[in-house]
């Protein structure tokens, strides 16, 4: 990663590298959102101010934090922009502090329905808060951009109301919005739903599934790691709750919460076709267990 960005600091001349640098603890770092830069504008360099070159090596550097299948859901996102009329080089890439320095440095990833935070020290790494998000979420040529993630939580919460546990519905409409909106860091949300330990072997394994489902967006070292202390925490532990209806193109919402993570998923906006979904870590969000703040 650090020769990556590296390298695309390279490409920059004057004003865009004043345009595209911050201090590392500059509060922007810290300052985020998952809605268009119309409405919450953005810090950085777009995407549409790049020259060929620099695109290539701005590419380049998102490839460097992702594994291939992340790097191509964060690439689908962003094509979902053409279909709303919106700009799908309305991307920005920030970084913050000197790559490959012995001091912490970091870099950011956003625009509409794409969040992707990376905070180094040394050997260390946080890549979390990460938003993902889909509009629409199935587009005229058939593209959609997180299937599963929505489509094997549907498949869990109908499964365990066929089998008796309509415990795991927490309310019958839908949130509407996910609880922990854009903070800076999170707490543990009230425990609602069931807990994986009561589930069945096919139960947890769409657990696991969702889970995989995000984790997998991760290069497999630093997904490897997520997995591992999530494990250790206890899966039979996580809770999942559902909000809202139980068919497809409906306002619906669910969540996945254990000990060391949280993760949202909203799919409340137009009929169920608009969703917003974000991955939260209470120690590790923006390097927080690095013992930055």
């Amino acid at each position: 990663m650090a020769e990556a960005a590296s390298r695309f600091i390279a490409t920059l001349d004057d004003v865009r590298r004043a345009q595209a640098i911050y201090a590392f603890d500059d509060a922007e770092r810290l300052r985020w959102h998952w809605t268009t830069p119309r409405i919450f504008p953005r810090n950085g360099l777009a995407l549409r101010e790049m020259n060929r070159e620099q695109k290539d090596a701005a590419l380049a550097l998102l490839r460097s934090g992702l594994s291939e299948s992340g790097f191509q859901k964060s690439l689908d996102i962003m094509s979902l922009q053409k279909d709303l009329g919106s700009d799908p080089e309305a991307y920005f890439v920030t970084i913050f502090g000197a790559p490959g320095s012995n001091d912490a440095w970091g870099w950011r990833w956003e625009g509409h329905h794409l969040s992707r935070h990376f905070t180094i020290r040394g050997s260390a790494i946080a890549v979390t808060p990460f938003f993902h998000g889909a509009w629409p979420t199935v587009n005229g040529a058939g593209l959609r951009a997180m299937p599963r993630e929505e489509d094997a939580a549907r498949e869990l919460i109908r499964s365990l109301v066929t089998a008796g546990k309509g415990e795991a519905i927490f309310q019958e409409r839908s949130l509407t919005r996910h609880i922990t909106g854009n903070s800076a860091r999170v707490s543990p949300l009230q425990p609602v739903g069931v807990s994986v330990g009561e589930l069945t072997r096919d139960q947890q394994a769409l657990v696991r599934e969702i889970i995989r489902a995000y984790l997998d967006v991760l290069p497999e070292p630093i997904a490897r790691d997520h997995l591992s202390r999530l494990e250790q925490a206890g899966i039979e532990s996580i809770r999942f709750g559902w909000a809202g209806a139980l068919e497809p193109r409906q306002p619906h919402y669910y969540r996945l919460q254990g000990a060391t993570f949280l993760l949202e998923f909203d799919n409340s906006r137009n009929s169920g076709t608009h969703i917003h979904s974000v991955w939260r870590d209470f120690a590790q969000d923006f390097g927080y267990h690095l013992g930055l703040s």
